[in-house]
């Protein structure tokens, strides 16, 4: 009789879970999905003219965003965002050793400004050490988007802004 039970019941919860686990709604992604158009490599220029390369990869099954920022000076730092609600989170594996961690207030699927505000870092000895400590993400159009970068270092903050042109 036992044997039964547990043959008839056990089917019944495995078919309950899977039709639960279907029924669970997405989250909202917001101004992540925005972020999405910008997959693909960029080639663009520092304010004063130098050249800078970004490409941006969709990785995690498309739940994350990667990018790769290269310069003169920078070899390969690399930005991480992800969708943290109506927010979109960041970490920045800063070239100096740092990874600054950023997030954006609540934006929409059709925002074109991404404010990021520093919540905090790891491998930052001392919060007046150079790092990056806010980032403008202003998408332009399909083909154009510039990254104002600010720079926090002894109590300064410094303003780099790069200009970015998708490569054909």
């Amino acid at each position: 009789m036992k044997v039964k039970f547990t043959m008839l019941v056990t089917p019944m919860i495995v078919l309950s879970l899977g039709t639960l686990h279907a029924q669970t709604p997405s989250k909202p992604a917001g101004g992540f999905d925005r972020l999405k158009v910008l997959a693909g490599e960029w080639q663009g220029t520092d304010e004063s003219g130098k050249p800078v390369t970004s490409t941006f990869r969709l990785v995690s099954n498309d739940t994350a965003l990667e990018e790769t920022f290269q310069s003169d000076k920078d070899k390969e730092m690399v930005t991480m965002y992800t969708p943290d609600g109506s927010r979109v989170a960041l970490t920045h594996y800063c070239s100096k050793g740092n990874q600054p961690k950023m997030e954006s207030p609540a934006v929409t699927a059709t925002a074109d400004e991404f404010a990021f505000t520093f919540t905090g870092a790891t491998n930052l000895a001392s919060p007046e050490d150079t790092h990056l400590h806010h980032l403008v993400l202003q998408i332009d159009d399909a083909e154009h988007f510039t990254e104002t970068w600010t720079i926090h270092e002894k109590g300064h903050d410094t303003k780099r802004v790069f200009k970015f042109t998708r490569r054909k």
